[in-house]
C-alpha cells in the first residue's frame, strides 16, 4: 500500500457493488477514514472501483490498518496522516492527487465530541470541537472545490449528525458544529452547483462507532434505544451505503443541498431530552 512520508473487508450482508459512476476515472478523498463510518465509506468507495485517500489524523489507527486485505491494493488505496484543521496540508494533499485520477468526490467524516451538560462546556472545548468539526470540514471543502473546478465537477458529502437537527441534552458544542455543517453544506450546495460540484449531508442517528462508544454512556444508550423507531443503533456500513448513493451520479446527479437521515427514524421520533450521564 502507498503510504504518505508523514504517515478490512467489507461488511458480509452487502450485496456485490457495481462500479460507480465517475469512479473509475476519479479519486475519492475521505476524512476520519482510520475508523467508524469513514473506514466503512473508504472500503465501500474501494469496492465500486474509486481510488481512494483515506486521511485520518491518527497515525496509529493509520499503521492498524497497514494490513488490512481490503486496502491491500497499492494503487488504488492511500493511507494519509492529515490534520484537517490544517489549511497548507489539507492543500498540499489536494494537490498531490494524480492528474489522471483527478478529486471527484470527498466525504468528510472526520470529527470530535463531548458528552457534557451546557454549563460544564469550556470555551476551549467548543472552540477545539469547532475548529474540526466545522472549520475542518470548511478548509477541505474548499480545497476540493477548487480541484473540482478543474476537473469539471464532483460530489462533497459531508458527515453531520442527529445532533445537529434535534437538541439533545449534553451535545451543546457537538451538536452546534454539526448545526454548522448542516448549513454550510446547503449554502456550498447552492453556490458551486454551476460548477457541476453536488453537496450534501448525511446525518446519522446512534452508530456503532470508537467515537460513540465514547460519548454515549448507559444512560444514553439506554434513551437512544427508548427513542429510536427501529429500536437499535445502525452499523457504519448503513451509513456508507447512504453516502456512495449521494456520490454516483447515476443515483443522485439531481439530488443536492440535502440531508439524508441515517437514524432508524430518531430524527422523526424525537431527542435526548434529559440531560445525559455515563
Amino acid at each position: 500500500m502507498v503510504r504518505s512520508p508523514e504517515a478490512g473487508a467489507s461488511d458480509g450482508g452487502c450485496a456485490e457493488a457495481r462500479p460507480s459512476a465517475g469512479a473509475a476515472a476519479g479519486t475519492a478523498l475521505v476524512t476520519g477514514a482510520a475508523s467508524g463510518i469513514g473506514l466503512a465509506v473508504a472500503r465501500l468507495l474501494l469496492e465500486e472501483g474509486w481510488r481512494v485517500l483515506l486521511a485520518d489524523a491518527d497515525a496509529a489507527a493509520l499503521a492498524a490498518l497497514r494490513d488490512d486485505p481490503a486496502l491491500a491494493d497499492a494503487a488504488r488505496a492511500q493511507l494519509l496522516r492529515l490534520d484537517v484543521t490544517d489549511e497548507a496540508a489539507v492543500a498540499r494533499a489536494v494537490q498531490d492527487i494524480p492528474a489522471d485520477r483527478p478529486l471527484k468526490a470527498v466525504v468528510n467524516s472526520a470529527g470530535i465530541g463531548h458528552n457534557l451538560p451546557f454549563e460544564q462546556t469550556s470555551v476551549e472545548l467548543l472552540r477545539r470541537i469547532v475548529d474540526v468539526n466545522l472549520v475542518g470540514t470548511f478548509i477541505v471543502c474548499q480545497a476540493a472545490a477548487r480541484a473540482m473546478r478543474a476537473a469539471g465537477g464532483g460530489a462533497i458529502v459531508n458527515i453531520s449528525s442527529g445532533s445537529g437537527l434535534r437538541a439533545n441534552a449534553g451535545r451543546a458544542a457537538y451538536g452546534a458544529s454539526k448545526a454548522a455543517v448542516e448549513m454550510l453544506s446547503k449554502v456550498m450546495a447552492v453556490e458551486l452547483a454551476p460548477l457541476g460540484i453536488r453537496v450534501n449531508t448525511v446525518a446519522p442517528g446512534p452508530i456503532e462507532t470508537p467515537l460513540v462508544a465514547r460519548m454515549h454512556g448507559e444512560a444514553d444508550r439506554r434513551a437512544a434505544l427508548a427513542t429510536v423507531p427501529l429500536r437499535r443503533y445502525g452499523r457504519p456500513q448503513d451509513v456508507a451505503r447512504a453516502v456512495a448513493f449521494l456520490l454516483d451520479e447515476r443515483s443522485s446527479s439531481f439530488v443536492s443541498g440535502e440531508t439524508l437521515c441515517v437514524d432508524g427514524g430518531f430524527a422523526a421520533a424525537g431527542a435526548f431530552v434529559h440531560p445525559a450521564s455515563g
